[in-house]
């Protein structure tokens, strides 16, 4: 190991960011209260920010400030002026998910350090190097990546990547998640999820059910096990999710890292006779980890246990927490009668158990909360009341309330004394960072301390007198070194001291412990003002479009495009009355849809070849393969993420026409500027956008925006698949093409059913929106806004319906909408169960 290998730690409030930093972290990612992903943490006042910035700067700590949501035309003016103000602070990187945001920042903050948020769904190389010429330093990978895609992308790019080793996995890929918002407008693309992951479904086949529970609830990862193949393949920084989680966790799960990290570095030291080369290319072994620290990590939070991930590959069940999406803590013995009378429940403990800690006592009922509580008396079976029982034992324990059947699991979900130790931990500074000094001290001048850190910074500290001739005892080096190294309270630690000075000659030691002590401040304010720029906001922007309330509205009819996930096998292209048509590259390949293409595009009509966000393993190569072709065969390519982008220009050249799709998350004015500039024909809005906003939106000349007013939203994008998994019980690749058999949805508690789709290629699933996108009423609004084309998008739909469906809004466009064939059309699709998403209402 060559270098340092960065340990980020997350802090949602200022106890976190102290357990982060006096456990051993390298860095940590907190928001301010503008644009992070946490919306619902406590994150970080200015004035508490400031001083967060100066307490790890002076303990060599770093810090990195999420700006990761996406930002609004009336917000971007005020978020490059936060961000330009957080680095003047000395924040040292920011993590984006905006590409406007990212574009504008560079443009008035030229030497800002941006990083790739997570939520770019960024899983290859080529999303890794279109970020690179965008100016970004470091790329959050995807977490659905394994080692070898990780250590491919590592060893073949200059930036820095991170990965998530420890903490929640979103079932979604980070950033192509719409279900919290389009259920209940709380988007987590603007930092405020509801987590509908997390709650109770049934999956139904062709609409019988077949299993019902936390469907959609992963367990958390944890790579401590894997932390030398992370190294290996070269990670520059190793993340762990929870910002929402409490202080005692961040102290708990950074402590146990650091220390197996510390021991990795160790165990990697270069053997004698060993290159630099030679130690940087020895394969990896790990420590251990032990039982007491893998405990500890489950009592701090978990969800059934961990989980790999995806790290080692896709897995099924395994991965899943399909009882229950909380904390379950440790399992703590069965449940054996309950008195309630006394409110006290008799337990047989197969672990630990004291007063304070917390327990819970599962129902086995779905949906149903289980009881449980703080300890507060503990009874052995012989009636003599205890502070603490062990494994073994027989107790009563109390106060518990609630429905208890006897055998019932039992879970301590929280350990006192262990969170006592935790606290405890960062109770008091005791991080400090290594120096080196020098002392001089000769007769006829003034004694004089000089401190210097590991990064150039040195200051020095003189005395207020003149050294004395000693009379009896004179001051020995071995006593001002020992003098000299009690830095007590001050957050350094003096490794290297030398000392210069003539014999026979005295200070008082009051005087030496003010020297060091005037020394230490000013090396403390030297780096509190070496972790700030020399540079600001240097080219501050004075208009933003949003920032007015002008709206200039278009007379100029948008064309119709026409999205299909798959082409019934009776379509007729020819008859669906759009002006484009995106077909998927599958399609495309047939041999008869291929023809229709042909006969579409001799019509006038345009076709576009849709190429999903989410492209990895055989649909990659699907696509290298036959790019080619496709492109002769199509007008463009509707690439669904940046990565696909940069792939297609490799394969293809850099005219190869693109358009971009909603999975873009396109949510203002610079975004589409951004894209522009990167050579796009055009993009798609995001569907989060409201009908002012969306009319505020300025687009750049010659660019063609879409907004989308018909069809079932895509909510989900997942590598994880819940018919494999569920039906199949087994990992999605040995599921036997379970999804093949019947039409699948996902059913919540309010029976709303959500279309699931699956790519057996990949064995990657699409969870789509339980209504369907249909605004009629606000069509002529929607014309207004200056857009370039409509687009529905047909993903269920019979072939006969894709052509009425097309037909009204063609007919509503120009002004027709009341004729019967417009009605039966119009009842159809409400029958079906219709939203107007966040055309009126916004996130």
């Amino acid at each position: 190991m060559t270098k340092k290998i960065e340990l980020l730690a997350p802090a949602g409030n200022y106890a976190a960011f102290l357990a982060a930093v006096e456990n051993g972290a390298d860095a940590v990612y907190m928001g301010g209260k503008l644009l992070n992903a946490r919306q619902f943490a406590g994150n970080f006042e200015d004035e508490e920010l400031q001083k967060a910035i100066d307490y790890a700067h002076v303990r060599g700590v770093r810090i990195l400030l999420t700006l990761n949501t996406l930002v609004l035309d009336s917000e971007m003016q005020e978020a490059v002026e936060y961000a330009a103000r957080a680095y003047e602070m000395g924040a040292d990187a920011f993590i984006i998910q905006d590409m406007g945001l990212a574009a504008n920042l560079k443009k008035a903050v030229p030497g800002i350090p941006i990083h790739a948020s997570t939520q770019m769904t960024v899983y290859n190389l080529e999303g890794v190097r279109s970020l690179e010429k965008a100016g970004f330093e470091r790329v959050v990978l995807a977490r659905e990546l394994g080692i070898g895609e990780i250590r491919e992308i590592c060893r073949n790019t200059g930036l820095e990547i991170e990965v998530f080793v420890h903490g929640a996995l979103c079932i979604s890929y980070s950033g192509q998640c719409l279900m919290s918002s389009m259920i209940g407008g709380r988007s987590g693309n603007r930092g405020k999820c509801a987590q509908p992951c997390r709650m109770y479904y049934s999956l139904a086949r062709d609409g019988k059910n077949l299993k019902s529970s936390y469907l959609l609830s992963p367990k958390d990862i944890c790579y401590i096990d894997h932390l030398a193949e992370l190294v290996d393949a070269g990670v520059a920084s190793f993340k762990i999710e929870g910002r929402m989680k409490s202080p005692e966790y961040v102290a708990t799960v950074v402590g146990t890292y650091r220390k197996y990290l510390d021991l990795l570095q160790q165990e990697q030291r270069k053997l004698p006779g060993e290159t630099p080369v030679e130690a940087n290319q020895k394969q990896i072994s790990g420590p251990g980890v032990s039982e007491q620290d893998r405990h500890q990590l489950l009592q701090s939070f978990n969800r059934g246990g961990f989980s790999k991930g995806y790290l080692l590959g896709k897995t099924g069940p395994e991965m899943m927490a399909y009882h229950k999406p909380k904390n379950w803590g440790t399992y703590l013995g069965t449940a054996l009668a309950r008195d309630s009378s006394t409110n006290s429940v008799k337990i047989r403990l197969e672990n630990t158990l004291g007063n304070g800690d917390g327990i819970e006592i599962w129902s086995g009922k779905a949906c149903e909360e289980s009881p449980g509580g703080i300890i507060t008396k503990i009874v052995l079976d012989g009636g003599k009341q205890v502070k603490r029982a062990n494994s073994g034992h027989t107790v009563w324990v109390s106060v518990i309330r609630g429905n208890i059947e006897k055998g019932s699991r039992v879970y301590k979900t929280s350990d006192k004394e262990m969170l006592e130790q935790a606290a405890a931990s960062f109770a008091k500074p005791s991080r400090k960072a290594d120096i080196k000094a020098a002392f001089k001290m000769k007769a006829g001048e003034l004694p004089e301390l000089i401190l210097e850190d590991f990064n150039g910074n040195i200051v020095s500290a003189r005395g207020g007198s003149l050294p004395e001739k000693a009379v009896n005892r004179p001051l020995t080096g071995d006593r001002i070194s020992e003098q000299l190294k009690k830095m007590g309270s001050t957050p350094f630690n003096v490794v290297e001291l030398n000392i210069d000075m003539d014999n026979d000659i005295v200070i008082p030691i009051s005087e030496l412990n003010n020297i060091r002590r005037r020394a230490a401040e000013l090396l403390e304010s030297k780096r509190v003002l070496a972790g700030k720029p020399e540079h600001g906001l240097q080219n501050n922007p004075t208009y933003f479009p949003g920032n007015t309330a002008d709206l200039s509205y278009s007379l100029k009819k948008p064309k119709i495009s026409a999205m299909f996930y798959h082409v019934n096998r009776d379509m007729e292209l020819d008859r669906v009355n759009a002006d484009r048509l995106y077909i998927p590259l599958k399609d495309i390949l047939d041999r008869d849809t291929g023809e229709q293409i042909t006969k579409v595009r001799s019509q006038g009509k345009e076709v576009y070849a849709y190429i999903p966000a989410v492209i990895r393993g055989k649909q990659t190569e699907l696509l290298i393969k036959n790019a080619r072709t496709v492109r002769e065969k199509t007008d463009g390519f509707l690439a669904g993420n940046i990565g696909v982008g940069e792939l297609l220009r490799d394969v293809l050249g850099e005219n190869v026409k693109l358009m971009g799709d909603y999975t873009l998350n396109v949510l203002n004015s610079s975004t589409l500027g951004f894209f522009k500039e990167a050579g796009y024909k055009g993009a798609a809005l995001s569907y989060e956008l409201n009908l002012t906003q969306l009319a505020s939106i300025a687009c750049p000349g010659d660019f063609e925006a879409e907004i989308g007013v018909y069809g079932r939203i895509p909510v989900m994008t997942s590598e994880y698949c819940p018919v494999g998994g569920s039906v199949g019980n087994a990992a999605p690749h040995r599921c036997g093409t379970e999804c093949k058999n019947g039409v699948f949805h996902l059913k919540d508690r309010k029976n709303a059913a959500f279309l699931v789709r699956c790519d057996c290629l990949d064995c990657r699933s699409t969870i789509f929106n339980s209504d369907i996108l249909f605004a009629p009423d606000l069509l002529d609004d929607i014309c207004k806004t200056g857009a370039a084309y409509l687009r529905m998008s047909f993903i269920d739909e019979i072939s006969q319906e894709v052509y009425d469906i097309v037909n009204l809004h063609r007919d509503m466009i120009g002004g027709g909408r009341n004729t019967p064939s417009a009605q039966r059309t119009m009842e159809i699709i409400r029958s079906r169960g219709i939203t107007k998403g966040h055309l009126q209402r916004g996130v």
